[in-house]
């Protein structure tokens, strides 16, 4: 569940990881250390910037993965400090010296959604180099991702809504997308983030939340499921095949190459979120 506050929400691995135990993709989870010496690392997210700071990865099955913190975070303040002016080495500097094990933080999503047109030749004008995060190498600036607002130096952390960590993966959903408009998550370090405001998360939640929420959900799904697809039982039958592969499997990867596959005309493209 996300909340939206007037105030500062607070993100706390500590909270996340005591709600119950959960069933890590892959078989794999990261144990809490007992010290903040590693920090980051060890609790599964990587950082970036200058001031302020960014979380531009974090591990599958981690406890930082089973709390919610997610690429394109930024880091607002830790045990209760505010650190919104901090570059990434004071962050860590701080972190490693509390004694809470680990240290609370609060965050904000600096994501922004990013549509680009395709150019005459059904291009967009731009590559990314990199995994987990994605970079833009090099943008025309008078090209489509130029004109939608896309810079060189840009993290892509989602493509068409769904969240991409591997180039090739990437490289696929934007070739597939020729011809047809483009939205992209990206994180931009070159664009000063905007004041706070109501946009704090709270991710801290009890498990009977969790479950609630995502009852509501997989019922909202169902229906917008039927409205689009009511029509194309053959369609649909391999969306729910898929999604009960990733079910088991938890490969987001793979989930993020089959969809375009399945879901290939504009009416069955306002799935994509709610697959996500």
């Amino acid at each position: 569940m996300r909340r939206f506050l007037s105030r500062k929400g607070r993100f706390s691995l500590r909270q996340s990881v005591k709600s119950g135990p959960r069933c890590a993709s892959k078989d794999f989870y990261l144990g809490l250390p007992t010290n903040n010496q590693k920090w980051p690392e060890e609790f599964g997210f990587r950082l970036g910037g200058v001031g302020p700071s960014y979380i531009l990865s974090v591990l599958e099955g981690s406890s930082a993965f089973l709390a919610g913190l997610q690429p394109g975070d930024q880091v607002v303040d830790i045990e209760g400090q505010d650190v919104t002016n901090l570059s990434t080495p004071a962050l860590i500097a701080l972190a490693q010296t509390l004694k809470t094990v680990p240290p609370s933080i609060g965050v904000v999503s600096r994501l922004e959604q990013i549509d680009i047109a395709p150019g005459q030749d059904g291009r967009f004008g731009f590559t990314i180099v990199g995994d987990s995060p994605l970079m833009v190498e090099d943008c025309m600036a008078g090209g489509p991702g130029g004109r939608g607002g896309l810079k060189v130096g840009d993290y892509v952390m989602e493509v068409n809504g769904i969240p991409v960590k591997l180039h090739d993966t990437a490289a696929a959903m934007i070739k597939a997308a020729q011809g047809r408009p483009l939205r992209l998550g990206v994180l931009s370090m070159a664009r000063r983030p905007k004041r706070l405001s109501s946009s704090m998360r709270v991710l801290s939640q009890s498990g009977d939340s969790v479950r609630d929420n995502r009852a509501h959900k997989a019922i909202e799904f169902n229906k917008k499921v039927e409205d689009v697809l009511g029509e194309e039982p053959d369609v649909k039958e391999q969306l729910f095949e898929v999604l009960k592969q990733y079910a088991t499997e938890r490969d987001v990867d793979s989930l993020a190459e089959a969809l375009p596959d399945i879901l290939i005309t504009d009416n069955h493209q306002q799935l994509i979120d709610s697959v996500r």
